[in-house]
């Protein structure tokens, strides 16, 4: 309450996440190497004048739910005419020489459909289709998703031809669970990082020039939001606020749906 899920996870978390989604290979695994890598990609992010974040940034904080759940504002020690975000998506550019053109979409928010944290890669279209039989809308892009929590875990998404006599192609997927793979579970991470502490490695801690980077492009957001009480409001369980869908559909892009599941790694779903 007061600070948001702006401030609070986005400015962190997920722009850690983009960064070591889109750093090039770092000359050595070591924390300088790797804290390098990470500024030169959030320096390569431009900040957001007002226009492009009316048009780029979206926040909202949930209402009750449909099943029952309480809404924000009726939370403990939370304010009754509360204006704390507590969904947030934005779309950035980073603008170097390997990702220009492409958009990172970023998302955070609580009592969401379902509690996930993943980083998802859509790969670009082939220039010319092999299948050209096939048209475009059959045709899903290959997906590789990274899933940090709960259960890691990895799933690649491609298309293969239906059976049959006709080029129709249906996606499938394969993955890899660390659980099933090797019978037991990950540390924490805070187990990590309190090992890292007594062993001395930094690699998994934020370098102060990073930092700077972050907030760099989180402060002229958190300022054209400070000075307006409007913000969206979503039902508690649902993906969020409805106008968030239209970031990536200005690029004929969608959100992955929260409740998708592929993989075995959730054993309270079926695949």
């Amino acid at each position: 309450e007061g600070v948001g899920a702006l401030r609070d996870m986005m400015t962190n978390h997920l722009m850690q996440l983009l960064a070591l989604t889109a750093m090039e290979p770092p000359v050595a695994f070591d924390s300088e190497a790797v804290r390098q890598a990470k500024v030169q990609v959030l320096r390569a992010i431009h900040p957001m004048s007002e226009t492009e974040i009316a048009q780029r940034a979206v926040r909202g904080q949930y209402a009750a739910g449909r099943h029952g759940e309480q809404a924000y504002r009726q939370e403990p020690g939370v304010a009754a005419d509360s204006t704390t975000d507590t969904y947030v998506a934005l779309e950035l550019a980073v603008e170097n020489w390997r990702w220009a053109g492409v958009p990172f979409y970023l998302r955070t928010g609580k009592r969401l459909a379902r509690s996930l944290t993943e980083v998802v890669i859509h790969f670009k279209r082939t220039p010319q289709a092999l299948f050209a039989r096939t048209p475009d809308s059959y045709i899903d892009p290959n997906v590789i998703a990274l899933r940090l929590q709960p259960n890691e875990g990895i799933t690649l998404t491609f298309g293969a031809k239906r059976p049959g006599t006709e080029m129709r192609t249906a996606s499938v997927h394969m993955e890899f669970c660390y659980q099933s793979a090797f019978g037991t579970r990950s540390p924490d991470a805070y187990e990590t990082l309190l090992l890292d502490v007594i062993q001395g490695d930094a690699t998994l801690f934020t370098h102060r020039d990073e930092v700077e980077a972050q907030w760099r492009i989180i402060d002229p957001i958190a300022r054209a939001w400070g000075g307006s009480d409007a913000l969206e409001l979503y039902v508690a369980g649902s993906d969020g606020p409805a106008t968030a869908a239209q970031l990536p559909a200005r690029r004929q892009h969608v959100w992955r749906p929260l409740l998708q599941v592929i993989s075995g790694c959730d054993p309270t779903v079926a695949p």
